[in-house]
């Protein structure tokens, strides 16, 4: 199963709608998806319509199987909930592996999974990362990104000495817009820094309405407005991320 962290130490950068719109970009190319929401918040629970109500991420970090606590949703997507609950998680000895035990039972029924975290260092971002295949950066055009893109792959790389599996894919910009000098200038910043660090940049996410519509409708992007922009960079992203994968598993 290629199991996808999308995490950032800086908020509002996209992280959620990027985990969201991968999976349903997944699920519309008829992959079977799981999607688990490691952030107290539970967007991503909302955007794919699912119920926070029920036992979801929580107790699977306590020892719930994982059978008992996915949810098929409308969307086509099983998803793992967040609740207000991980918000109480505190980091001890050997807790960062729950995650990744807790999901090996489900490694043949998946092909493709994502991994939401919250916009902090802390024990939810440990056991995303220990438990992933792969890591999806979310940036914005902005000066402050920097900051959170080196913070991140640190925790990365620091990650990979007990998952030696994780590899960090790149960066993207979200709500990317390329006619303001600024973001072209912010855009190269990010990419020369990134390739510097291990963590190159991999595309720019056009920005539109739709995917906020679709977002407070809960419907998947490819349902509500499949041709619009962000749906088709998203689809696009999701190419990228398996090709990169598929090179990495034949190498």
């Amino acid at each position: 199963m290629q199991i996808i962290a999308t995490a950032v130490i800086k908020g509002g950068t996209g992280k959620t709608s990027t985990a969201a719109a991968l999976a349903q970009a997944a699920a519309a190319a008829g992959q079977k998806v799981l999607a688990i929401d490691l952030d107290p918040q539970a967007n991503l629970t909302a955007f794919l319509a699912a119920d926070q109500n029920r036992p979801g991420s929580y107790q699977l970090l306590h020892g719930a199987p994982a059978a008992e606590v996915i949810q098929a949703t409308p969307q086509g997507i099983d998803v793992i909930a967040a609740s207000p609950d991980l918000a109480t998680e505190r980091t001890t000895p050997a807790s960062a592996k729950r995650l990744q035990a807790a999901l090996a039972p489900l490694q043949s029924l998946y092909g493709f999974a994502v991994i939401d975290t919250a916009p902090q260092m802390g024990e939810l971002l440990f056991n995303a990362l220990q438990a992933a295949t792969s890591l999806i950066i979310p940036l914005e055009t902005d000066t402050n990104s920097l900051q959170g893109l080196f913070q991140i792959v640190e925790i990365a790389h620091q990650m990979q000495r007990s998952n030696p599996q994780l590899q960090i894919l790149g960066t993207i910009l979200t709500r990317y817009d390329a006619r303001p000098k600024i973001n072209r200038y912010l855009q190269e910043a990010i990419a020369e820094q990134g390739q510097a660090i291990g963590a190159p940049f991999l595309m720019g996410i056009r920005p539109g309405i739709a995917i906020r519509e679709a977002q407070a409708l809960q419907q998947s992007l490819y349902e509500y407005a499949g041709n619009s922009r962000p749906a088709q960079d998203y689809q696009t992203l999701l190419t990228i991320i398996q090709g990169i994968n598929t090179v990495t598993q034949e190498g």
